[in-house]
């Protein structure tokens, strides 16, 4: 139920409130010099984002499904993919919350900006954006230091990716990401541009939404040569395909396993799951 609930929230609420950084900033200059910094997270991968940038320690509250480091496990929920729990979040007296653009609800952002609260809203649409994230919050917080030398070691990784990929080989992958209705990946998701660097294509790329449902037909007749299978489920659904004339494509189509915590969150750990993916894809 728990990665449920963690894959589920990636479907509400997309929206396009954005907020500057300077005015983020000029909202933190207003603070008490002898203040500490007071940050909540509305999302799992940002609370990834903080202590990996070295600013983890100024963190005092986070979303549900926030499973990683330890550490963050470990402060107050302020709300979950149904949105935001305003007592919680208030009674914490953050100075600032960062937010996720593709992933919290906007009449959310709206009432914490209402309330006087610093926001700085972050997006996840790019491979670029971890650096972009890391680099963001390290300047927020002073810890540029440590965030240089984290976005030099990515660039490094992404590179290696790019020369070890199969230019020969292409593949096609349907990428599933609920399973009842079944969900897939569209066009402009972050995880298109990476899987790319493992030598296959997403068959979805091109279709006209970030994250939706489409029929089991249509995805027995993707022309995919493997499904992706994030929704750390067994894919009952195909099974039952068999049964209703599918059972030829079905059987052809296999599905290859990976953690969604891992692929789902655009964070220093995606490319961990993106490495352990290539493995497979080569292998199989």
């Amino acid at each position: 139920m728990q990665i449920r609930l963690r894959i589920l929230s990636f479907f509400f609420a997309f929206i396009t409130l954005g907020v500057s950084l300077s005015e983020t900033r000029e909202s933190l200059a207003q603070d008490e010099s002898d203040k500490s910094h007071r940050i909540v997270t509305l999302s799992p991968h940002l609370a990834e984002i903080v202590y990996a940038s070295g600013a983890g320690g100024y963190v005092v509250g986070v979303m549900a499904g926030t499973n990683y480091p330890v550490e963050a496990t470990k402060h107050p929920i302020v709300g979950g993919f149904n949105g935001i729990d305003f007592e919680a979040l208030i009674n914490l007296e953050p100075t600032i919350v960062l937010a996720w653009k593709e992933g919290n609800r906007r009449p959310d952002i709206v009432k914490l900006k209402s309330l006087g609260i610093p926001v700085h809203i972050f997006s996840a649409s790019n491979l670029s954006d971890i650096e972009h994230q890391i680099a963001v919050v390290s300047r927020l917080f002073g810890t540029e230091k440590i965030a240089d030398e984290l976005i030099i070691s990515i660039k490094n990784r992404i590179s290696s990716f790019d020369h070890k990929r199969d230019l020969d080989h292409e593949r096609k992958v349907f990428i599933k990401i609920w399973d009842k209705p079944i969900f897939t990946i569209g066009h402009d998701h972050y995880i298109n541009e990476a899987l790319k660097l493992c030598g296959v294509t997403n068959v979805g790329e091109k279709y006209p939404f970030t994250a939706g449902s489409i029929s089991i037909e249509t995805m027995l007749l993707s022309e995919a040569d493997l499904i992706l299978n994030l929704t750390g489920l067994e894919l009952t659904d195909d099974l039952e395909a068999s049964s209703k004339g599918w059972f030829h494509r079905s059987i052809a189509l296999k599905s290859i396993e990976s953690d969604p915590d891992l692929l789902m969150r655009l964070s220093p750990r995606f490319l961990d799951g993106l490495e352990i993916l290539c493995t497979k894809i080569v292998a199989f």
